[in-house]
Formats: C-alpha cells, sequence, structure tokens
C-alpha cells in the first residue's frame, strides 16, 4: 500500500509559515449560502522560530485562525497564541525549547514555567467564550474577534488539576463541558481527573482516578449515560525522558484499555475493557442503548503516530485508521471488545452534527485518501467528495447546520484544503446532503496555511 500522505501530513514535519495575517473581503467563487453567519475557527501548529532536526510537528507553537461570514461576506484572521514559552523565544530572539515534552533538552536560559502550553491543538468555544486547547496544560483564552491572547483560564481558581484535554464535549442538552485531565497531578503514571463545567462555565465536578498504565487519551467519549475513556499504548518513561529520550515510546505489549463509568456515578465505578491491537485516536461519536455502549473511533491496527518510536527504539512502518464501531456489553463478564470497521472509512479527523452528540446519530464525516468523506451508519454508504489536485491538504470538516432546527446532517460542511502546487488556501464549502457535489462556494486565501489539528463554527 502506498504511503498516504493526506492522512499523515499532519503527523510528520512541516515548513513553518511564520507570519500572521488579516484578510478583508476575501475572494469568492460562487456564493455564500444564506443564513451561513459566524465564525469558523481553527487551531494547529506552526513554529516560530528555526526547530530541531527531526521534531515533530505536534511541538509547534499554537496558530489560531478564524473565516468569520457575515451576509455573504467572509473576513480572514490569523494570530499565534502568545503563550509564555513563545514570548520567551520572541524576547530572546531564537529557539529554546526542546523536545516535545522534554524540559531535560531545553536551553539553560529557557523559563521552565508552562513550557509545554503551546494551545497549538484545538479552538473551542463555550458559554461565548474562546479557548486554545493543548492537553498537557490549562486552555489559554482568546478573544473571539481579534484572536488576542487573554490569560489561561482555570475555572476562576476552581480547577485542581494541572491539565485540561484537548478534546472536551458540549452536552448538546444541558450546555454542560464534560473534560479531562491526562498526567492531572503531572506524576505521568497514570494520573487522571474528570473535569464537568456547567453551561456557565462554572466547574462542578473534578475526580481523580488512576488509569491502569501511564498512556495517551488524546479524546474520549460521552453519552447520555456513560463516559468511556480510551488509553493507549503510547506510555511515558520519566528515566527515559531525564536521559534527553522521547516523552512517548509505543509499547506493542500492551492493549487499548477503555474505561467506562455511569455518568451519574463516580470515577471508582470505572469498568476496564481490553481492546488489543486497536489502536485509537479520534472519536466520532457514542451513545448508550440500555446495556450497550456504542463508541465510533478511527482505529489503527498498530502505532498510529509514525514519529513515535517503540519502547525499544524501533521505527514502525505507518498503520493507518479507519473509523470503526465499537460495542462495549456491560452485562457481560468478559473484558474484551470487538471491532467493527465501517466498509472503505480509512481516514482521520472524524466529525458528527454536534447537536446529536452522545445520542444514537446517522451521519458522520471525516477527511480521507480522496478528500472528504461522509458515512451513512443507517445505510453503510460511504460518500466521497474529491479533491484529486490537494494531496496532503484537506483539513478536519466542521458540520454547520442549515438552521438551528434542521434534521440531522442537512447543513454545510466547512474545510480547508491547501494547494500546495499553488501556494495558496481556500475553505470549501459542501452541501453536506450532496457531499459529491462542487462546493457551493469557496473561499480563498492568496496564501498557505498550517496544519491545523481540530477547530468549531460559533454561529452569530
Amino acid at each position: 500500500m502506498e504511503p498516504f500522505n493526506e492522512l499523515l501530513s499532519f503527523y510528520g514535519t512541516q515548513k513553518p509559515y511564520r507570519f500572521e495575517a488579516d484578510v478583508y473581503d476575501c475572494e469568492i467563487e460562487g456564493e455564500i449560502p444564506e443564513g451561513l453567519n459566524g465564525s469558523l475557527y481553527r487551531a494547529g501548529p506552526d513554529t516560530q522560530y528555526p526547530t530541531m532536526e527531526g521534531d515533530v510537528i505536534i511541538n509547534g507553537d499554537g496558530m489560531v485562525s478564524s473565516f468569520h461570514f457575515e451576509n455573504g461576506h467572509v473576513d480572514f484572521r490569523c494570530r499565534y497564541v502568545k503563550t509564555a514559552r513563545l514570548l520567551a523565544e520572541r524576547a530572546a530572539r531564537r529557539r529554546l525549547y526542546g523536545k516535545y515534552r522534554n524540559p531535560h533538552t531545553d536551553h539553560p536560559e529557557a523559563p521552565n514555567a508552562d513550557r509545554d502550553n503551546t494551545g497549538n491543538t484545538t479552538a473551542f468555544s463555550h458559554n461565548g467564550r474562546l479557548f486554545a486547547l493543548r492537553e498537557d496544560s490549562h486552555p489559554h483564552e482568546l478573544d473571539p474577534v481579534t484572536l488576542e491572547t487573554l490569560p489561561p483560564f482555570d475555572f476562576d481558581g476552581a480547577l485542581q488539576s494541572k491539565t485540561v484535554t484537548a478534546h472536551p464535549k458540549i452536552d448538546p442538552e444541558t450546555g454542560e463541558w464534560w473534560g479531562y485531565g491526562l498526567f492531572a497531578d503531572r506524576r505521568f503514571d497514570g494520573d487522571m481527573a474528570l473535569q464537568v463545567a456547567d453551561r456557565d462555565g462554572r466547574l462542578i465536578r473534578e475526580e481523580p482516578f488512576q488509569a491502569p498504565y501511564p498512556g495517551t487519551c488524546h479524546d474520549f467519549a460521552v453519552t447520555r449515560e456513560h463516559v468511556v475513556f480510551p488509553i493507549m499504548p503510547m506510555t511515558v518513561d520519566l528515566d527515559r525522558v531525564r536521559a534527553g529520550g522521547d516523552f512517548y515510546a509505543y509499547d506493542e505489549t500492551l492493549p487499548g484499555m477503555w474505561g467506562i463509568m455511569p455518568r451519574n456515578g463516580s470515577v471508582k465505578d470505572l469498568r476496564w475493557f481490553k481492546a488489543p491491537g486497536a489502536f485509537s485516536g479520534h472519536i466520532m461519536n457514542a451513545w448508550t442503548d440500555d446495556h450497550k455502549v456504542h463508541v465510533d473511533a478511527t482505529i489503527c491496527p498498530g502505532n498510529a503516530f509514525p514519529f513515535v518510536k517503540t519502547v525499544d527504539g524501533r521505527t514502525t512502518e505507518p498503520a493507518f485508521s479507519t473509523v470503526s464501531r465499537l460495542p462495549f456489553h456491560l452485562d457481560s463478564n468478559d473484558d474484551r471488545v470487538d471491532v467493527a470497521p465501517f466498509p472503505g472509512a480509512v481516514g482521520e479527523m472524524p466529525k458528527c452534527d454536534d447537536r446529536f452528540q452522545m445520542s444514537r446519530y446517522r451521519y458522520g464525516y471525516m477527511k480521507t485518501r480522496e478528500g472528504l468523506a461522509r458515512l451513512d451508519w443507517e445505510t453503510g454508504e460511504l460518500l466521497v467528495h474529491d479533491i484529486p489536485n490537494a494531496p496532503g491538504g484537506v483539513q478536519e470538516p466542521i458540520f454547520v447546520p442549515r438552521t438551528p432546527d434542521a434534521p440531522e446532517g442537512d447543513g454545510w460542511l466547512l474545510f480547508l484544503v491547501n494547494v500546495h502546487a499553488e501556494n495558496r488556501a481556500e475553505l470549501r464549502i459542501v452541501d453536506a446532503m450532496d457531499v459529491t457535489a462542487p462546493p457551493v462556494a469557496t473561499v480563498k486565501l492568496p496564501f498557505n496555511q498550517p496544519t491545523a489539528f481540530h477547530g468549531c463554527f460559533v454561529a452569530a
């Protein structure tokens, strides 16, 4: 199988762009759909200063961008997240920080305070506030109009955890912010914490617990009745880190572990299931049906991150993720779970109509080898919006409903495409019910964009 460049584009290195920009009244091909008003926010890494040879893209400085839609017009803006780390390097006018999450590789002049907080993973909105998230740190709040950086956010001092996930979930019925902290105490021995804030952003739950081993938990799932924590065998060894090695290493001897607890219960109720040979990076959605919890996630048969070596220092072959359904039988004594791939759904960055988060749903979306795909869980149909001229350039799709009360899937898919051959980028707007058709509108930028990981749309 040929390397899946489109899928792996956000795993490797990338030449940084190193600029902030504003484009007023972007060039538009086609017509912006009536009623599409609001802002699309995206976050990703873009290293400000020359990086180390072989450095990984997830170590880059945070760059947040916005496409603001207003009555058929679109304005673009991008700004660095002005973290303590970035400001220290700007003051020194050079790179100060070394390997990803390894302070033992930093320059002696590098301030250690908040050294990992780049704010480069997710642009997330809750209760009218915008945040740049990074899973090993507290969020940075941003001005939603100017994108200028505000102080780090800790739920007004209520948060005890030192970390907040980059993949929180908003309950579409209650407005609650559900999240967790990975290595919440920075012991790096599997220390985690469940975190819940109400619709007004007040922290109402924080419960520490211990994972089976110190593995990564990049994303998680919440249903109306349960919470699911996937622990994957990319593990931390502090002795390795102190010796100047990598923060994570892939341990082929460990199974993926999935902890499930009742949502109205406690972390003391966590039950752990095993899924050997099934590495999960991202969750599309999940729901509970009686005594069964269904989780739809990208599942890889091996190491999903080829830049992460094994615990014995080997480099693994790239393995590709497929969106799959994992049914957890809570009324069974069996602690193993089966994996049912969705035929042909090879790719990453899975999304759904967020109004149906935590409940049974029908449609999912993702980036694929060919471009963008829509999955129909009822019929098993997979439709593709083909983009033959932009290998490696398609980024995460975001679904926006046509109206607040439109049926599931009736709306628009917004996703950015880097046209590398022409050194430019474009934001495509596709009818989510007719994804194989050409875009209804294309917003053009006169320059390429850094890789962005995750984002959100905030309606006006």
